[in-house]
């Protein structure tokens, strides 16, 4: 099967001059997960993700009406054609960890979004059309671990470097220690033996009581 038999056609794009308000805004109201970012020829130039988006917020210290989508977006865009195999796709994904790729015609203009969920149902819904092994595979793949490959000063990263002016300084989570109990031996009640009272202990306890009062009749 062909990229276009599955990718979906309606994406929206935003233009180099917006900012990321903008990108909040498409989204939201699509529902998706990144947005294409493209030229005055309508040709894809990067992307930015719904990570990019708090990174920046969060790393900068401004609002999303305050920074240009061009300070953040990912300028290294890995792109496949509408007739591109779908087997083609997903090594693409795998290899560069996305779980998208912008569909893109001759001129580079988007013409539609192929994701790593789309492969899912596929082969979820067809398995003849699509090994669901390969995609299981490429999927645990595009979910590893990738901090100790990304360094900081990559220029692909969507994310600029933090602003040490503004930015809110970290704080250690507070770390719980339990040290290790021993489980604890069940007690038994102590059994104290207790002798019989003797004779004389009897007699004066006797001498001790208060002499009881004689109750007269009310006449």
């Amino acid at each position: 099967m062909n990229v276009k038999e599955v990718m979906s056609r309606e994406v929206k794009t935003m233009r180099m001059v917006d900012r990321l308000d903008a990108a909040a805004r498409i989204l939201w109201e699509q529902d998706c997960g990144i947005v294409p970012v493209v030229d005055g020829n309508q040709a894809v130039v990067g992307v930015v993700t719904d990570r990019d988006l708090c990174m920046a917020s969060y790393t900068q210290g401004r609002s999303l009406g305050e920074i240009a989508v061009t300070a953040v977006m990912a300028r290294t865009v890995r792109t496949c054609k509408p007739d591109d195999a779908l087997t083609v796709a997903m090594v693409s994904m795998q290899q560069h960890q996305l779980h998208r790729l912008p569909v893109v015609d001759a001129r580079g203009v988007v013409v539609g979004m192929l994701s790593i969920t789309d492969l899912v149902r596929l082969a979820n819904a067809r398995p003849a059309a699509l090994d669901a092994a390969a995609v299981l595979k490429a999927l645990a793949t595009i979910n590893a671990s990738r901090r100790s490959a990304v360094s900081p000063s990559s220029p692909t990263s969507a994310v600029s470097a933090p602003n040490t002016a503004t930015a809110p300084a970290k704080v250690a989570a507070p770390v719980e220690v339990v040290a290790a109990v021993p489980a604890a031996s069940p007690v038994r009640p102590a059994v104290v033996a207790v002798a019989p009272p003797t004779q004389s202990m009897k007699a004066n306890y006797n001498k001790s009581k208060p002499a009881a009062k004689s109750k007269g009749k009310k006449g």
